[in-house]
């Protein structure tokens, strides 16, 4: 009697674990959404105000040696020559228990500082001097699922990437060119600069070379739309415009495993769900575009060593090991082809773990979305921007002494 009672009772714990996983299965996504939030609210955190006026407060500052001065062998840093600007506002790497991060919390600098400066800023240097400010960034959870604590974090962290554009624009810009560039969260954010900053048509958005908004999402209908001035790239050589791409296996739901979820558009913020984005082909800097290997210049095999693991549960945060970022390896060239469908570029499944590291989901590419692309992106900034000074910079101007100082 007492063991058919036990095996009674073994079998309803069966059936309720059973039933307890599948449901787990079912709401993953919203299972490793709470995991990974904070628990917190955001009016109950209390945070730094950067100051830009000191190369400290920057990821990467010509004035400064940081990870975006480094370069694949064979190729060169040219910031100390380069007539053009780049504002780069890096991903997310707050993975804490505060809403926004602090810009000098240990954890959160050892990845900006690290693979983020390595792996993504560093293109930026064969055709610019680059700018990337420490911000109060919103934690990674922000941008994958709508909160009002969210909204609040991304709120403040765009109040840092305004002040450190005006300080820009005051003190290092001096009428120079400029490239603006976001990458995943900051894509986000640098897609509202644009509306508040370039759209409106001032003296300073004749200046602007091209945005590139990777990994973030933009509805195409923006142009024409609430964007008016601000175009489409069509060609590798357009200017005042914008380029855009997000990187999944071919075969992948981007909708499963979404980047962004919500962007600015014209004073408030919309769903992306729904909206066709923009997809610029990196192999060709056409829009909604196919290309094979054979147009593939290089990608840079290293990876980003971010693991969320389960640091959370051992009270760790994830970090990085800067030692791996004192050089760059050589490219891989004719690694990838790549296709523009429906809004989104897919590419065949990477062979190497370097370009399948991420937390977004199986197929997502997104930590891969410039190291695979990183020789045709490094070219391509060299080109529109060459273009740029030639159709738009009189050769008095660009003979002036110091106009490309560091």
């Amino acid at each position: 009697m007492l063991k058919r009672i036990f095996v009674g009772v073994l079998g309803v714990v069966a059936v309720v674990a059973i039933v307890g996983l599948g449901l787990a299965w079912v709401q993953r996504d919203q299972l490793a959404f709470w995991w990974s939030s904070p628990r917190t609210n955001y009016g109950e955190q209390r945070t730094t105000i950067p100051v830009y006026l000191f190369a400290e407060q920057w990821a990467a500052h010509p004035d400064k040696r940081d990870n975006a001065d480094l370069v694949p062998p064979g190729m060169t840093d040219n910031q100390a020559t380069a007539m053009v600007d780049v504002f780069f506002i890096h991903g997310s790497s707050h993975f804490g228990y505060e809403w926004n991060a602090e810009v000098h919390d240990p954890a959160v600098k050892s990845i900006v500082d690290g693979p983020l400066m390595a792996l993504d800023a560093s293109v930026f240097n064969g055709c610019c001097r680059v700018f990337a400010p420490r911000y109060r960034q919103a934690h990674f959870a922000a941008i994958d699922q709508t909160t009002g604590n969210g909204r609040n974090s991304l709120e403040l962290a765009f109040n840092d990437i305004t002040r450190a554009w005006d300080a820009y624009v005051m003190d290092s810009n001096k009428g120079r060119p400029f490239i603006i560039v976001g990458h995943d969260q900051g894509a986000v954010l640098a897609q509202r600069l644009l509306d508040l900053r370039i759209e409106p048509g001032t003296r300073l958005s004749e200046r602007m070379v091209a945005a590139y908004l990777i990994g973030g999402g933009i509805a195409e209908r923006r142009f024409g739309g609430s964007f008016k001035n601000i175009k489409i790239c069509e060609t590798p050589t357009d200017a005042r415009c914008v380029v855009a791409w997000e990187t999944f296996v071919a075969g992948t739901d981007p909708v499963a495993h979404p980047n962004a979820t919500e962007a600015w558009d014209n004073r408030a913020w919309t769903f992306l769900n729904e909206e066709r984005r923009l997809c610029t082909n990196p192999l060709t800097w056409t829009v909604n575009s196919k290309a094979d290997a054979s147009q593939h210049l290089g990608a840079l095999p290293l990876a980003a060593d971010i693991s969320l693991g389960f640091g959370r549960i051992m009270g760790a945060l994830p970090t990085s090991d800067p030692s791996r970022y004192k050089t760059l390896p050589a490219l891989v060239p004719n690694y990838t082809s790549a296709e523009c469908v429906d809004g989104f570029l897919y590419v065949p499944e990477p062979k190497d773990a370097a370009f399948k590291a991420g937390w977004r989901g199986a197929g997502n590419l997104h930590l891969s979305d410039i190291t695979l692309f990183y020789g045709n992106f490094r070219q391509n900034l060299i080109d529109r921007s060459e273009a740029f000074l030639k159709t738009f910079v009189p050769d008095s101007l660009r003979a002036m002494p110091g106009a490309g100082g560091r």
